[in-house]
């Protein structure tokens, strides 16, 4: 294929290829505007792809709301390979390309274990040899396929696949690809478009002419080599002035415009079925155009324009630009027709999806039976994971309803879809339409409840608030259970927020409800009550209430329930508890392959994991879920992971790391609202810099810190934090309070972790032989938690107080069993406070050698706790969802950091 001027791009694109060769990935977005030769070089890289697996898709326009139709394209040759992935990935990519039924209630992780199995499937096929996914125009490519490549895009790791997208610039449609390497295509310089006019010219051009010509195209390919066959020879020759305007890389579509109206009305007819129906099936075609009455030479006709090409059964044009050209000049009519005739040549051979959406196409006004065509499609599309195309077809839908319930229902599943899909801007927007077509209180209740939880996960928990409640005031004498379940979310909801108004509201609603019918409910009743009892100031009330709602969810084993349960645990100090349910809770996850429900399941287990000392699970936990945020499009869900990344990193000294969180953080704050998830994420982050100034001995600087936490979880996890810094600050009013609090919290709760806080801070808020007593008892508490962290910190502050005390032999324990228990953790700054202390006290100590866990990455040592189970590395891949290969290469790095050889080495050491 002679090409002209691209022998950079060239270099670039053979580059990524030779990747692959090497054992390792590549991945280049290539970009540029229409003609400028694009398809070009794909086609080149595939001429120079040798010994590669090539695969192949092209995105069209008219398949964009169709699911993985791009997937479909592209995978076909490989999937042969299905059947050595896990069992749950397995079924969602057969699902998804119609080779076997799904689930009616596929979710948001369906879709990410459909791309978790294109990565496995493609890794599977690069063990036999290296592969290359060539796709070309995927700006095209529906959603579905899209999100799936930009996964695989982003996780190849070590596998030996490259990936070249080509998209045109400005994007048509939106391809979150920016994070990917890429390589911008311009416009041909004056030397390349010389050779290329005079390749295409059937006489010579002028030099001159040549530079205008450039010029006034920018250099573009497919204009350059149209021109020849529109301007005279006179022109090219520069003996005749050029038109004005000349075609435009703009309007780059007009090169063809011209050639397309010279040819004869019944092949123009025949183009625009083209046009219209993308599959390029020839058969269907076919039987359109004789739908339309065309004769049977229009196709010749159509074939010697050069417009189209006709290979194998299938019928496509030249150029994309072309089929744009072709369905824009043709009037409303015409393609309505087009579309009717399609839709009847789709229900002649069962395309019941291409035949609903030709048929909606067709339709200028309401038509029942089209609108519940096009629902069925989007359930079938709902089935296979494709919530954007079912968005799509459920919005078409509902404009094509006649009822206005039918209008309403559609409306609201559509939302519920673009919520699967991540869209979740785009629900709020359809819930906005669909509110006032609800024709009753129980379809309005369940647009507002979704409504609710809308704000809660990225808009504002106060709008949140007023939302369910008004809704539960609505619905609360027909259907009391509905009402129940919001009050208890919005009751939860304003205490953690200190929002004592809504705690008012709610009441009001709460006496027009009915008792509670069954165990769900009463369950309900409890944490409704419980929380509001929070809101109020009395948790003797509410720790009970709360406590047995956590037993009940337990017992029903209800998933929600089950997932509210590990959050509730929390509230009330069962630490125990709350690591029991969050590990059942990730671990179910990852067996289902559950991606989503695992990225709500994190910062609850990395919550817990940090209370419990498992420092290095913890932030391994976190960076995971950075991770799976970013692969889904969640970014709400990045803000708690990134909160407790920030504070684990300044517990163990890493003040860079810490800012670099913190620095994250705030510029998800700044572009998100972030809901329920703001504030303590917020708070997190100024504990994190108060824990910073305590170690530093800067009790002032924190206390500014300290003194705004006010979310009721972060408040009592930093309660010792608070209390020191207020009573060094000189504060102690407010540490008074905050040490009342404390024991509040420590007699409702009994837990021994609160009761050996409060003593602790009551310790650090007294003098003597009454502060000797308290340290003392804190201590005794502590032996029944199993926060070390804290029991560290009342063995500093115990050793502290008796060296200032003079009783240096007796500090000298304490303050050795604090070393050793900060030293275990990583907790630099405080190990080191603790050395310091025990050198005042005449006693020297050895830095213990740092873990060699702690040279491991987080997602090495994710890995090596997985492998160190016994689990086999391809069970290991699909519980991180990662490729078999990259697990291999992340194992390697393990052993080697660790000194060991094997996975019986690997499962004795410990790697909490």
């Amino acid at each position: 294929m002679p090409v002209h001027g691209r022998r950079a791009e060239q270099a670039v694109i053979a580059s990524v290829l030779a990747a692959p060769r090497h054992g390792r990935s590549g991945v280049l977005v290539v970009r540029g505007p229409a003609g400028v030769g694009k398809s070009t070089l794909l086609e080149l890289a595939v001429e120079g792809a040798g010994d590669l697996q090539v695969l192949r898709a092209r995105g069209v326009e008219s398949e964009a709301e169709l699911p993985f139709a791009g997937l479909h394209q592209l995978l076909h040759p490989v999937l042969d390979h299905l059947p050595v992935l896990a069992t749950p990935q397995r079924r969602a990519l057969a699902t998804a390309l119609g080779l076997e039924d799904g689930p009616s209630n596929a979710g948001p992780s369906e879709r990410f274990l459909v791309a978790l199995a294109v990565l496995g499937l493609l890794g599977s096929a690069a063990e036999q040899s290296p592969v290359v996914c060539v796709v070309d125009d995927a700006h095209w490519l529906d959603h579905a396929s899209a999100s799936a490549m930009l996964f695989v895009a982003r996780r190849l790791g070590a596998d030996p696949v490259a990936v070249l997208l080509a998209v045109r610039d400005p994007d048509p449609r939106s391809l979150p690809a920016a994070d990917l390497p890429e390589l911008q295509v311009g416009g041909l310089d004056v030397d390349a478009a010389a050779a290329l006019l005079a390749e295409r010219a059937a006489t010579h051009v002028d030099p001159g002419v040549c530079e205008q010509l450039v010029h006034r195209t920018e250099g573009n390919p497919l204009v350059l080599s149209e021109l020849p066959s529109v301007l005279t020879a006179e022109q090219l020759a520069g003996l005749a002035p050029l038109p004005s305007p000349l075609p435009l890389p703009s309007d780059v579509g007009c090169v063809f415009a011209d050639r397309v109206q010279r040819l004869p009305d019944d092949a123009r007819s025949l183009l625009l079925l083209v046009a219209a129906e993308d599959s390029g099936d020839l058969a269907r075609l076919t039987t359109a155009a004789r739908v339309l009455g065309l004769p049977d030479d229009a196709l010749e006709a159509a074939e010697t324009s050069g417009l189209v090409v006709v290979r194998e059964g299938i019928i496509g044009f030249r150029h994309p630009l072309v089929r744009s050209v072709v369905y824009q000049a043709a009037t409303t009519l015409r393609r309505r027709e087009a579309h009717r005739a399609l839709a009847s040549a789709s229900g002649t051979v069962g395309d019941a999806d291409r035949q609903a959406w030709h048929a909606a196409a067709a339709a200028l006004e309401p038509e029942e039976a089209v609108a519940a065509d096009l629902e069925q499609a989007a359930a079938r599309a709902c089935d296979r994971g494709g919530f954007e195309a079912a968005t799509a077809a459920l919005v078409r839908a509902a404009d094509l309803s006649s009822d206005v319930r039918d209008r309403c229902r559609r409306l609201v599943s559509a939302a519920g879809n673009a919520w699967n899909a991540g869209h979740l801007g785009e629900a709020a927007k359809l819930l906005l339409v669909a509110r006032p077509l609800a024709p009753d209180v129980i379809l309005r209740t369940d647009v507002d409840r979704l409504r609710g939880w809308l704000e809660f996960t990225i808009g504002s928990p106060a709008t949140a608030h007023r939302i369910l409640v008004d809704a539960a005031g609505a619905v609360a004498s027909r259907d009391s259970s509905r009402a129940r379940a919001m009050l208890a979310a919005a009751a939860e909801s304003a205490w953690l927020s200190a929002d004592e108004g809504v705690g008012v509201e709610i009441r009001r609603v709460m006496t027009g409800l009915a008792p509670a019918r069954d165990d769900r409910d009463r369950l309900l009743a409890d944490l409704l009550t419980g929380f509001l009892a929070f809101l109020e100031g009395r948790p003797r009330e509410s720790v009970p209430l709360i406590a047995g709602a956590v037993t009940a969810a337990e017992r029903l084993g209800d998933r929600d329930l089950l997932a509210a349960a590990a959050q509730n645990a929390h509230y009330i100090a069962d630490d125990d508890a709350a690591l029991r349910l969050t590990t059942r809770e990730a671990a179910r996850a990852r067996a289902d392959g559950a991606a989503a429900d695992l990225l709500f399941a994190l910062p609850r287990l990395i919550h817990a994991e940090l209370l419990h000392g498992h420092w290095t699970a913890a932030a391994a936990g976190a960076s995971e879920a950075l991770r799976l945020a970013d692969s889904m499009g969640d970014p709400e869900l990045a803000a708690l992971p990134l909160a407790w990344l920030t504070l684990l990193s300044s517990l163990r000294g890493d003040l860079d790391g810490s800012r670099r969180y913190a620095a994250r953080a705030g510029a998800l704050a700044e572009r998100h609202p972030l809901g329920v998830y703001r504030q303590p994420m917020l708070q997190v982050i100024r504990w994190a810099g108060a824990t910073e100034k305590l170690a530093a001995a800067r009790p002032v600087s924190a206390f500014v810190l300290v003194d705004g936490i006010d979310h009721p979880v972060v408040a009592a996890m930093a309660t010792a934090d608070r209390v020191q810094a207020a009573a060094r600050a000189d504060h102690r009013e407010r540490a008074q309070r905050w040490s009342a609090d404390a024991e509040e919290f420590a007699a409702a709760t009994h837990a021994p972790w609160a009761e050996a806080m409060a003593a602790h801070c009551r310790a650090v808020l007294s003098e003597g032989a009454v502060a000797a007593e308290l340290f003392a008892e804190a201590l005794r508490r502590h032996e029944g938690s199993r926060r070390p962290f804290d029991r560290g910190r009342t063995l500093l502050a115990y050793g502290e107080f008796l060296r200032r005390s003079r009783r240096r032999v007796q500090a000298r324990a304490h303050l050795a069993a604090a070393l050793d228990l900060f030293e275990g953790l990583g907790a630099a700054p405080w190990a080191e406070r603790a050395r310091s202390e025990l050198r005042a006290c005449g006693e020297a100590s050895h830095r213990r050698d740092p873990s060699a866990v702690l040279r491991l990455t987080p997602q090495e040592l994710q890995v090596a706790r997985f492998v160190a189970t016994g689990l086999p590395t391809r069970a290991v891949a699909a519980q991180l969802f990662l490729s078999p290969r990259t697990v291999d290469f992340h194992l390697r790095n393990v052993f080697t950091k660790l000194g060991i050889s094997s996975r019986a080495e690997l499962a004795a050491h410990r790697l909490d």
